[in-house]
Order: C-alpha cells, then sequence, then structure tokens
C-alpha cells in the first residue's frame, strides 16, 4: 500500500506516537509493504527518484525521526514472519514487543531482554540498544542480536552478522535511526522466559530533603542491585504534581531468601531522610506476561488484562490518564 497526503487514509497513516507541534513529521508520502519485495519495491523508487527513505515498526520515535519529513516513510508493521530454531529466534521488523513476547512465550517459553510496554516497535528499541526487566541478567536487548537481514540504499536485500558485513552489524546494534538501511528480520539469541515476578512498588510522597535523602540510598545500593545474581530490576520515577517519587523494584524468578535480600535494600531506603509523610507500598507477585501487561498500563486500562491483548499492536500505544499525561521529571534506570 503507497498513500499520498492527497489520500484520506494519509493522515493517520503518517501520525508518530508523539504529538509535539514542534516535531510532528512531514512524509512525502507512506508505504505499508506486506512483505520485503514491497519494501524492496519502496527503496527502489525512492532511491530513483533521489528521495530518502525511512522505517518506522512502532512510532515512538522520541524525535519524531521516523517520521520521515521530506521522504518516504516505510511502515514495516506488516513484516510480523517469525520463526524458532532451539534458542535461536528470527522475527520481522514490524512486530511490536508485546507480540513478540506473546509468541515466545506461546509455545516456546522463552524470552528476550528488550523492553516492557506492549504497543513499542521491536526494531526501535533493538537497533537502540533498549534494556527492560530482565537487562541486569541478560543484557541489553542489542547484547542478544546475532544477525539481521536488511535492504541497502540500492534496494537489494542483505544479511550481516558477525562475520558477513560485519561493519553493518556494529552498527545494528546501538545505532538507533541512524543504521543505513531498512532492517527486515532480526535473530536474536533468547533465555527461558522467568515463571514468576515479584513486584514491589513504593509511592513516596517527597519534599526536597526527602527526595535527596532517597536518590542518594537508592544510588549507593545500585551496584550491589544490579549484580547479576540479584536479578534485580529497579528504576525510580518523579512526579511534579503531586509531589511523589515511585520506587519499583522487581526481582525476577527469586527465591524467597533474595525477595528477602531485596525488601531489605528497598526499606532502607526508604527510611532514608525524613520519616513523614509514610511512603505506602504494595507487593504482588505475577507471571511475566501479567507483569508485561501491568507494565503496559493493564490497571489504567490502557490495554486489556489478558495475554493476547499483547498481540494487538493499537492497545498501550497511548497510556491514558492524567500522571500518565505528565513529564517525568527522572526515570532513573539500574
Amino acid at each position: 500500500t503507497a498513500l499520498l497526503p492527497s489520500d484520506a487514509a494519509f493522515a493517520d497513516a503518517s501520525r508518530p506516537i508523539n504529538l509535539r507541534k514542534d516535531i510532528t513529521p512531514s512524509p512525502l508520502a507512506v508505504a505499508r509493504p506486506s512483505d520485503v519485495a514491497g519494501a524492496q519495491a519502496a527503496v527502489r523508487c525512492a532511491a530513483a527518484a533521489n528521495i530518502q527513505v525511512c522505517a518506522r515498526a512502532g512510532g515512538h520515535s522520541f524525535e519524531n525521526d521516523s517520521g520521515c519529513t521530506d521522504g518516504v516513510l516505510i511502515d514495516v508493521q506488516e513484516l510480523v514472519a517469525f520463526s524458532v530454531n532451539g534458542a535461536a529466534v528470527t522475527f520481522g521488523s514490524g512486530h511490536t514487543l508485546g507480540q513478540l513476547y506473546h509468541k515466545l512465550a506461546t509455545g516456546h517459553q522463552l524470552a528476550v531482554p528488550g523492553g516492557s510496554v506492549s504497543g513499542v516497535g521491536a526494531s526501535g528499541l533493538l537497533l537502540g540498544c533498549g534494556r527492560g526487566m530482565s537487562t541486569t541478567i541478560h543484557g541489553l536487548f542489542c547484547d542478544v542480536m546475532t544477525g539481521l537481514e536488511y535492504i541497502d540504499e540500492k534496494g537489494a536485500l542483505r544479511a550481516a552478522d558477525a562475520s558477513t558485513n560485519a561493519d553493518m552489524f556494529w552498527m545494528a546494534r546501538g545505532g538507533g535511526g541512524n543504521f543505513p538501511g531498512i532492517v527486515t528480520s532480526f535473530t536474536v539469541s533468547a533465555f527461558p522466559m522467568p515463571q514468576s515476578v515479584h513486584s514491589r512498588e513504593c509511592v513516596i510522597p517527597y519534599t526536597e530533603a526527602k527526595l535527596r535523602a532517597v536518590l542518594g540510598a537508592w544510588s549507593a545500593r545500585l551496584e550491589q542491585m544490579a549484580q547479576p545474581s540479584r536479578k534485580l530490576f529497579t528504576h525510580v520515577k518523579m512526579w511534579g504534581r503531586p509531589r511523589q517519587m515511585i520506587l519499583f523494584a522487581v526481582c525476577i524468578d527469586c527465591t524467597s531468601a533474595e525477595v528477602a535480600w531485596t525488601d531489605v535494600q528497598v526499606d532502607a531506603i526508604l527510611n532514608a531522610g525524613p520519616t513523614t509523610p509514610a511512603p505506602s507500598c504494595s507487593r504482588v507477585t505475577r507471571s511475566w506476561l501479567q507483569q508485561l501487561l501491568i507494565e503496559s498500563g493493564s490497571a489504567e486500562g490502557a490495554i486489556a488484562n489478558t495475554p493476547s491483548a499483547l498481540l494487538d499492536r493499537n492497545q498501550a500505544r497511548r497510556r491514558g490518564g492524567r500522571q500518565r499525561a505528565l513529564h517525568s521529571l527522572i526515570h532513573l534506570c539500574a
């Protein structure tokens, strides 16, 4: 499918997730190929006209670079081939994280160390070397990449790995939107899917003194908490209205002793500085897919609270609610 600005569907097809007016993209056309050959044809057509092309998988680029102003936006969302050979997983570049996680879990019981919000495109996170809940255990998302296929500037389909087109493989592992090709598929090394996720979430009303004390106590423990043997993912969010911090600590496939060690660290962080007003905490143990749904906003109604909802790329795209409309002032991650 190819759309021009005169087409009725063009506005929706070109609309990004970030609706900030000063970075709203204005592509010359949007191509949505149904297969790799269609993507190659779009690249060749643009190359013949000396027009740049950009790939978009999920559309969550912070600066809307995938929107391709004055170029041809190639939306790869229909490139969703998927295959598993042992721990080696090859998937089309159109997958969202939710789609990828659901397919990995169903019948394979596998996972990868990517992000946790369902509607985000897996390609952008992988090329940008993003992280997720299991990163302290298994590394960054790009660390598990073993190969990819991409379309070059002339429209030819090429492969890259550690021994073939090694420079392109190197660029793919962290180059982000600067990768000089349209990726059509990735091959990654997966790991066994976690069976349980123990989560503790604490809301901390703050004054300046409490803020400094909590962040100081948290950062002082990060090196220990980030050790792979601890199996932890922790981050802090701070909001201006209302003035509160949210401390997350997630322990993956942890024993009771490992959970107890995590609790000791969290309690020490909470008790730093002034003791009033008191924080409020909740804890729960979930399955891997249940935790992904929570991370994607199921509690706020952004995505249905059922694993099959992860397959719908349009769920969890824009997480609603007043608090989620506020910009985070700080988002520090271990």
